[in-house]
């Protein structure tokens, strides 16, 4: 038997699963040709579709109040794109950022490349404690994420938000002495 609309949403705002699986599919072609049509990408659609759905269900108790279900999933499917392509844009951004400060680190002479790894070494050294116990232990002694907060009695989200602090204090330590190092080998070597 097929359910009304209406009925549908009371059932899925009540937390009622199978009614949301109804819904699902019902809904999800629509949602995933939505999304391709945004961003042109199977994978990326796949994961929208499923973020899409979560996010539904997380909300499931709102679903009594909807009046338009359809504008309210395109709406919906159209926001998480958006999200998703801004992401996108700041982690190439990011990317592109961090090869800069690579090329330009290490576009000093090769004639002394321990020079760049006493940069370096600072740079490591001018961290936090914490930050620095952090960095060697994923960098130097290549432990995963769930070994260093293990390790050190913290949570993996700390270990990932102390690396992103890390390597933005070493990357601002680099470019803000990177200036020093290649005026020292222009004086000495000229």
């Amino acid at each position: 038997m097929k359910i009304s609309r209406v009925e549908l949403q009371l059932q899925i705002a009540r937390g009622d699963e199978s009614a949301f699986a109804k819904f699902y599919h019902r809904y999800q072609d629509i949602v995933a040709k939505h999304a391709f049509r945004i961003l042109k990408d199977r994978e990326q659609t796949r994961e929208i579709v499923q973020d899409v759905f979560v996010g539904l269900w997380r909300k499931h108790h709102l679903f009594a109040d909807i009046s338009d279900l359809d504008a309210y999933v395109f709406t919906t499917t159209k926001n998480s794109c958006l999200t998703s392509i801004r992401t996108q844009i700041r982690e190439k951004s990011k990317l592109a950022a961090w090869k800069e400060v690579q090329t330009d680190l290490f576009d000093i002479p090769d004639e002394h490349p321990s020079t760049v790894h006493e940069l370096l070494d600072r740079a490591i050294d001018d961290l936090p404690a914490q930050q620095r116990k952090v960095y060697l232990l994923s960098r130097h002694d290549r432990k995963k994420y769930a070994e260093i907060a293990k390790d050190l009695n913290i949570s993996k989200e700390t270990v990932k938000k102390y690396l992103q602090l890390a390597n933005q204090s070493i990357q601002s330590y680099i470019k803000r002495h990177k200036d020093a190092v290649i005026s020292f080998f222009l004086i000495f070597f000229s």
